[in-house]
């Protein structure tokens, strides 16, 4: 097999994983979110690990322009899963952060999530699981710093 059939098939692998993935992760927000896109529902997770937040951040967390950001947290907070409050270090800057509610959903996802992935692990062999966390955690190291590069990307 050539060098570039190679990266042909570890790169169709990926996809794969990649497509199974965003499937798990379609299907459990479709289930515990009550009508929330995936880009909201990743606007509310950045919200809830890094609160307080601006609307900038989120914006670079998710790559998305802020006008869209804008609206899904428009939409999060009508759905009351978000709340804004001035920052009263800079008047001019919004800080979001979650309700209760908001996190309890984001928890109740995670939860979701786990266990799918924990059905799906469960359905492998012990030693390509440990294998699979192994690459796992090499994959998501190169993916952040790919993703971001510059940033400090140690776990």
């Amino acid at each position: 097999m050539t060098q570039t059939n190679a990266v042909t098939t570890e790169t169709d692998a990926a996809l794969a994983v990649l497509r199974s993935m965003v499937g798990i992760a379609d299907a459990t927000v479709e289930r515990g979110t009550a009508g929330l896109t995936l880009t909201q529902f990743r606007a509310l997770r950045v919200v809830a690990e890094r609160t307080p937040v601006t609307m900038r951040r989120v914006a670079v967390e998710l790559g998305l322009n802020p006008s869209s950001v804008t609206r899904a947290c428009d939409r999060l907070e009508a759905a009351k899963l978000l709340q804004r409050a001035a920052n009263p270090l800079n008047k001019r800057e919004i800080l979001l952060a979650p309700t209760a509610r908001g996190r309890r959903l984001v928890d109740r996802v995670d939860h979701d999530r786990r266990s799918v992935l924990a059905d799906v692990l469960d359905r492998m062999e012990p030693r390509a699981r440990e294998q699979l966390a192994r690459v796992f955690g090499a994959f998501a190291d190169a993916a952040e710093a790919a993703l971001h590069p510059g940033a400090d990307t140690a776990r």
